[in-house]
């Protein structure tokens, strides 16, 4: 299971020792885990979260560890060099920096506050000292509105934050920065991925279950109510029974949200479209034949509805990996979903 804020703020609300969170901030080389990647250890060294496995996470999970019994925050670079033979604890050939950030129980508060502000769909930007002057205690962290640089919160940093969130400004890139003198790691936070899945068939089990391995907050909606019933689909958040024709005072659009189109008939999947085409999303995708796709594409077009956004409609849905069975059809539109979410930026 990936590291989650969630687990931060529910783990630290039980712990008496407090809990260390080991960032990758750099890295050289072959390297499992890229950078920003997080892990949480406590204080028995149990984990939420992966930085990548074999003795280079062995290491950091001790040095977590002490930082705990110590309530102290530090950097730590490991060598995954070693000799690359088979038979090498390391054969990975690179070397990567860590953060082992030390939260105590008192900072419980910002972890509760990331979650309340990303559970609210809102992006948020942590700054955390990776090394700095006097007064800068490396592990101290702050919370800013990222797009004014508004101060949201700090914990161990003198003046409340305040000098230090005033050098920070929204246009600067994320990252380890240079802020009055401190290294920062700037980190920005964004809402968890929401999947909406049109149609609770048999199809939609094994997707729902799939999705949820990857952290997708998850809503299935089907007019059915025999389909549409939580227990059929324990993994999502939401699970609506409602009407395919008005489906807009849901509110599910936003950019962060992947559609996923898996209704029984096409009719309902022409409704669909006709209202989510025109609102902000991440992924539209339709089940279908080639032939039938091409069909409903066909008739938004001669409706009007703008060629670049009828084009950019995934259909048929998901990799072409000749899958048959529905557990293979959705590892094929969740391995569409996924390389779509992945891509780089430009």
């Amino acid at each position: 299971m990936e590291f989650s804020w969630e687990t931060l703020a529910d783990t630290l609300a039980e712990s008496a020792t407090g809990i260390a969170i080991c960032t990758i901030i750099d890295k050289q080389g072959s390297v499992p885990r890229g950078v920003g990647t997080r892990m949480l250890v406590q204080a028995d060294g149990s984990i939420g979260g992966t930085i990548g496995g074999g003795i280079g996470e062995h290491d950091i999970i001790m040095q977590a560890r002490q930082a705990i019994s110590s309530k102290e925050s530090l950097v730590v670079k490991i060598s995954l060099a070693g000799e690359q033979g088979l038979d090498s604890p390391a054969i990975c050939g690179g070397w990567f920096q860590t953060l082992i950030s030390y939260w105590s129980r008192e900072e419980r508060f910002l972890a509760e506050k990331i979650v309340l502000k990303l559970d609210a769909g809102d992006p948020i930007t942590l700054l955390e000292i990776i090394s700095g002057s006097s007064g800068f205690p490396t592990g101290a962290k702050l919370l800013l509105e990222p797009n004014s640089g508004n101060l949201l919160a700090a914990f161990g940093v003198p003046d409340g934050g305040k000098e230090l969130a005033r050098a920070w400004q929204p246009e600067q890139k994320h990252g380890v920065l240079s802020l009055k003198g401190c290294q920062v790691l700037v980190t920005p936070l964004m809402p968890r991925p929401r999947m909406v899945v049109f149609g609770a068939g048999h199809l939609a089990i094994p997707l729902v279950e799939m999705a949820s391995w990857c952290d997708f907050d998850i809503t299935v909606i089907d007019d059915r109510q025999e389909f549409a019933s939580p227990h059929r689909f324990p993994r999502a958040r939401k699970v609506i029974v409602a009407p395919m024709e008005n489906i807009r005072e849901l509110s599910l659009s936003s950019r962060s949200s992947y559609f996923i189109l898996i209704t029984r008939e096409h009719r309902y999947d022409d409704m669909l479209l006709r209202q989510l085409l025109g609102t902000p999303y991440a992924y539209l995708g339709m089940i279908g034949s080639r032939r039938r796709t091409m069909s409903v594409k066909k008739r938004l077009l001669d409706d009007g509805f703008p060629a670049h956004e009828v084009q950019a409609i995934h259909a048929p849905i998901g990799l072409e990996i000749n899958a048959q069975t529905p557990e293979e059809i959705a590892i094929s539109i969740m391995a569409e979903v996924i390389a779509v979410k992945n891509r780089p930026l430009h």
